[in-house]
């Protein structure tokens, strides 16, 4: 009969915890007589009288606010605990301990609300007339209206308007208590880590040995501590005391639970996390300037950033210590700049930035005035080496090839756009380049150029050289020595024919010869290239080349060797008029000079036929004025002799011949005039043939008369 009643008496405490604000059952067992039942900060013992009546105590930390006779059937109610006795044996008394669970949140009846409390995520999956279909950690739950739902620590209760969620209090049982604990705090608001001061009390007389233990959210950090150093388990001294610090670094809201030896403690902590200020939320500016606004964060803890709702083209970062970041870490105070990169076709008007900071969002209105959309970007590329000096190199971009000024300067008038830039010059390796140009970008780039070990430039004064026979002829070669180390070069000419000499000099008239030298990076020299003709060279033209070679490169320039030789040959004989008889010779002298040196001076002749001419000797080595030393010494004319046999045949008459003599510079002919006689007898027989011929045309004319 009296089981039935305490099922009726819990029944009826069931029914009215569902139909009010509910209240969960936490305990419902037998409490014996120095046992101890701790519901949050309450304590429920079962003391005995004087006379061994057995009570039924409540106390709030060390104050008593409930004592009442243990007697079947009773209840005591007490700031949301609620106590139902049942019977008392030597076992103990049963008791029905009933608590209001603490209010937590409240969730609206639309699919998508949802919350976090104690750990657990619980979202609002499903609404009907009848009923709330939440999701808790993933595990799916029905909640009736006007009904309660358990889970675990949690109590959810839907009227039909609103989803209410509850915390069931921690209730632990300590039985034979051999020490007390106790800490000072419940529920705390921090913004960073704090300590909690724990005190440890023995109630033994002998030594106990205790562990300890921390239950944390995700994401927390928490530790005991004594005397600074890091502790698991403790010795409390028989009746003796200790005090530990709880160290905690929450992150987040939740509960912290903590065991010391069988003793069960929960703090409440509300975090408050990280304080953002940013001092402006509305910025007026230019496209193309970069925007820098400073943000202070306050408390302790982690700092998470991103951004949302960002235009297109825009850079928005979070920079600190130099570094562009996304999470960092706040121990008190600490400043970062937002850094706003406007592009340049930025349109006219406002654009909104989104910024979120630990999941909190925040928004920044930047108005930009005035915009270069459309307009063309303007280059500049200067050239230099690595010693910092200006190369006249080139510069090749969008199809255009430019050469630099003598600054290494190279400007362009491009379209916005993303281009590649190849720049070089001679001796340098091409470097290339790839740059990305804003609208209305004025944008100067400065390009180094690795100039080669050995490199250099050759420049003729002229690529012809005019020299008579016997005087050399110069023309000045420059070397720049392009290469960024000293190098040594020679210069050789390639084509001459035998006969020939030159003579490398650092002065055109060959006084100070040179085999080779030596030139700096970067500097330059002049030196004389003298080309010698033999003294007997003719007028003609050699194409030649002049090499000249480094230390590893070598380069050929072509030169024209003119001669002008000006030597001019005479020939004068000392009888220009001669007689002769038919089939007799005669002859006459000839004087061969020239004004120059002529050599291999030859001789050919033109005649009648059948006569016999020739000239001795036929060859003559050399003609004209001869070096000796840096004297000409002229050596006077050279005689020769003519001689013409003249046939027996040949009627009296006058005649010509023709002399002419070609040396290998110049050339000239004479005439000499021939007078053929003839003998007494045949005189005579021309006269009897001249009257034969004169009678015979009067007999001719007489005999056609007569007709």
């Amino acid at each position: 009969m009296r089981r039935f009643f305490v099922v009726l008496l819990l029944f009826l405490l069931i029914v009215q915890t569902v139909s009010a604000q509910p209240y969960v059952t936490v305990f419902e067992s037998r409490l014996a007589p120095g046992q101890m039942l701790k519901v949050e900060n309450y304590t429920i013992t079962i003391v005995q009288s004087i006379n061994g009546s057995p009570y039924l105590m409540l106390k709030l930390g060390n104050d008593i606010v409930g004592l009442k006779p243990f007697s079947f059937g009773s209840l005591m109610e007490k700031d949301g605990i609620k106590i139902l006795m049942g019977s008392y044996t030597e076992e103990g008394g049963f008791l029905v301990v009933s608590v209001k669970p603490r209010f937590l949140t409240s969730l609206k009846p639309e699919i998508g609300a949802r919350a976090s409390v104690d750990g657990a995520i619980i979202e609002v999956v499903g609404v009907d007339n009848h009923s709330m279909e939440v999701s808790i950690n993933g595990t799916l739950k029905s909640v009736q209206t006007n009904k309660t739902l358990i889970f675990g620590k949690l109590v959810l209760e839907y009227n039909g308007t609103v989803l209410s969620i509850y915390a069931i209090p921690e209730v632990s049982e300590v039985k034979n208590p051999r020490y007390v604990v106790f800490c000072p705090y419940e529920d705390v608001v921090v913004s960073g880590p704090f300590d909690v001061p724990i005190t440890v009390e023995s109630l033994s007389e002998e030594e106990l040995t205790l562990n300890l233990s921390v239950f944390l959210p995700p994401n927390w950090k928490a530790g005991f501590f004594y005397n600074g150093v890091e502790v698991s388990r403790i010795s409390v001294p028989p009746k003796g005391t200790i005090t530990l610090t709880l160290h905690v670094e929450p992150s987040s809201n939740g509960t912290l639970q903590f065991s010391v030896g069988d003793f069960l403690g929960r703090i409440h902590v509300r975090y408050r996390g990280i304080e953002v200020l940013i001092p402006y939320r509305g910025i007026e500016a230019e496209a193309g300037n970069v925007i820098q606004i400073p943000i202070s964060f306050e408390g302790n803890g982690i700092v998470e950033f991103s951004t949302f709702n960002t235009t297109p083209g825009w850079d928005v970062y979070l920079k600190a210590g130099g570094y562009r970041v996304r999470t960092f870490e706040v121990d008190g105070s600490s400043t970062a700049t937002l850094v706003v990169s406007i592009p340049r076709n930025a349109t006219l008007g406002d654009h909104k930035i989104g910024l979120l900071i630990n999941g909190k969002p925040y928004f920044l209105n930047i108005y930009i005035y005035k915009t270069y959309l459309g307009q063309p970007a303007k280059l500049v590329v200067v050239l230099r080496d690595e010693n910092g000096n200006p190369v006249r190199g080139w510069v090749s971009i969008a199809g255009k090839n430019l050469t630099a000024s003598p600054a290494g300067s190279v400007s362009f008038e491009l379209k916005p756009g993303q281009y590649t830039l190849i720049a070089g010059c001679e001796g340098c390796s091409q470097k290339t380049e790839k740059l990305k140009l804003s609208d209305g970008e004025e944008k100067t780039l400065e390009i180094t150029l690795q100039r080669a070990d050995y490199y250099f430039k050759i420049e003729l004064e002229s690529d012809v050289v005019t020299l008579k026979p016997g005087t050399g002829g110069s023309t000045r070669i420059t070397i720049q020595n392009l290469g960024s180390k000293e190098d040594k070069y020679t210069i050789t000419v390639e084509g001459l024919p035998s006969g020939w000499n030159y003579l490398i000099s650092q002065d055109p008239r060959g006084e100070s010869p040179v085999e080779s030298i030596k030139v700096g990076s970067g500097e330059s020299t002049t030196l004389y290239l003298i080309i010698i003709p033999p003294f007997n060279v003719g007028s003609e033209e050699l194409k030649v080349k002049v090499v000249v070679s480094g230390r590893t490169l070598r380069k050929t320039i072509p030169l024209t060797v003119r001669v002008e030789n000006p030597a001019t040959l005479t020939l004068n004989v000392d009888n220009p008029l001669l007689t002769v008889r038919a089939g007799e010779t005669t002859a006459t002298a000839l004087w061969v000079d020239s004004d120059g040196p002529v050599t291999n001076v030859k001789f050919s002749v033109q005649a009648p036929n059948g006569w016999d001419v020739e000239v001795v000797p036929q060859m003559i080595p050399r003609v004209g004025p001869e070096m000796n030393g840096n004297v000409v010494v002229s050596q006077g004319p050279v005689r020769a002799e003519v001689r013409i046999r003249v046939p027996k045949s040949t009627p009296a008459g006058t005649y010509t011949v023709t002399i002419t003599a070609a040396g290998d510079q110049a050339k000239t002919q004479t005439v000499i005039t021939v007078r053929v006689t003839q003998g007494s007898s045949g005189a005579w027989v021309g006269i009897v043939l001249l009257i034969a011929a004169f009678g015979i045309v009067v007999w001719l004319m007489r005999r056609v008369g007569r007709r």
